[in-house]
């Protein structure tokens, strides 16, 4: 026994040695899990975005916003505020409404006089709270660069306070951030599922010649596959949308039309790389496992799902910029919980149709290949 054993464990040895795929997954897979998750799974912030209002105009306003732009982990742009001017409140909130800064900062117009006078003043924060998490770590920083302010100067401790709004989640609840990501998440998923199987199904049970043979152009033939499935992949975002809503009871904030059109943009990406992956695949399983391992890990890890963005390295970030996800993740976040408007999404909406046409352009031009080599 202990022969034939040794005989079999030997077998394997040399099986595993004759099978270099299989060495890549053992030894290179861990590492680059490794590298992705040590990365990605960070709720550390390296940009704070801000924007100071500032409608003092003094020296010791100017000393406060030095304050916030000297710090390494504030980004700041300021408006001069000047009250005869437009509205630059309205125009750094819209800009929080789009998701292009985590918050705004209003130094009022007596700030430096009240100084001098002895009256309390109070600089007001709002916070783009979405993200629970992130609005928290905001608020404590404030506080932070605050107090150090204060530190630096003299009978400042009582005449300086600040006033913390948080927008869009003021009851921080972490649902509203994960619930609408989790939307997104899916309906890629499901997506892609859906018309990741068409064409390899096609090949299993042999019909596939059929279509080779027939006078339908590679184009048409991916574009027909796809159509039918965007009103059950839009029936099935609807539903989850409204799931969400009623059982989780997520605010609805925006327009349901608006997101309607980006969702059938965003749906047509995910048709679009599901037929991408059928033309490869041979079969429906590798299919199906290509298609879960290619959507599920870049949105949940690099697309800002939970973690955010700012906190990956270059690299990784890089690659954010290539998942669907990432855009659609701000455009749902932001029509759902703050009432974004269809000019907020312009750009994510045009790349996610451009996705769409290169998608179905490689299906198109891989299927047409795989034609004439079956001629």
């Amino acid at each position: 026994m202990k022969r034939r054993t040794r005989a079999i464990i030997i077998k394997e040895f040399f099986h595993i040695l004759r099978d270099p795929r299989s060495l890549v997954i053992v030894l290179i897979l861990p590492l680059l899990m490794m590298f992705i998750f040590g990365y990605s799974l960070s709720f550390d912030i390296n940009q704070i975005e801000t924007v100071v209002v500032d409608y003092s105009q003094s020296e010791l306003s100017c000393s406060l916003i030095e304050k916030f732009a000297a710090d390494p982990y504030v980004l700041t742009g300021v408006y001069p505020g000047r009250i005869n001017s437009v509205n630059p409140v309205a125009q750094a909130e819209d800009m929080l409404r789009k998701g292009s800064i985590k918050q705004y900062v209003i130094i009022p117009v007596n700030f430096s006089s009240g100084y001098h006078k002895d009256i309390k003043q109070e600089i007001t924060a709002v916070i783009e709270g979405t993200d629970s998490n992130i609005a928290n770590i905001v608020h404590q920083y404030n506080e932070m660069l605050l107090m150090d302010f204060v530190s630096e100067r003299k009978n400042l401790k009582d005449f300086l306070s600040i006033n913390t709004k948080t927008y869009f989640n003021p009851e921080n609840k972490s649902s509203f951030f994960i619930i609408p990501g989790l939307v997104a998440v899916i309906m890629m998923m499901i997506s892609a599922l859906l018309t990741s199987l068409s064409v390899s199904r096609e090949k299993e049970t042999g019909s596939i010649e059929l279509l080779y043979i027939s006078p339908l152009s590679s184009r048409e033939i991916i574009i027909g596959k796809t159509i039918p499935y965007i009103f059950v992949a839009l029936m099935e975002g609807a539903f989850i949308i409204l799931f969400a809503k009623f059982w989780f009871i997520v605010p609805f904030r925006g327009n349901f039309l608006i997101l309607l059109v980006f969702a059938l943009l965003y749906v047509i990406t995910g048709l679009s790389f599901g037929i991408t992956i059928s033309t490869l695949a041979s079969t429906q399983k590798v299919a199906m496992m290509a298609t879960l391992l290619a959507t599920l890990l870049p949105s949940i890890l690099l697309s800002g799902f939970i973690f955010p963005l700012d906190s990956l390295p270059p690299v990784l970030r890089s690659f954010s910029y290539a998942v669907p996800a990432t855009y659609f993740l701000l455009i749902i976040r932001g029509v759902i919980l703050k009432g974004a408007g269809l000019q907020h999404f312009i750009r994510e909406g045009i790349v996610l149709l451009a996705f769409s046409f290169i998608f179905l352009n490689i299906a198109s031009i891989k299927f047409t290949g795989k034609r004439k080599n079956n001629r």
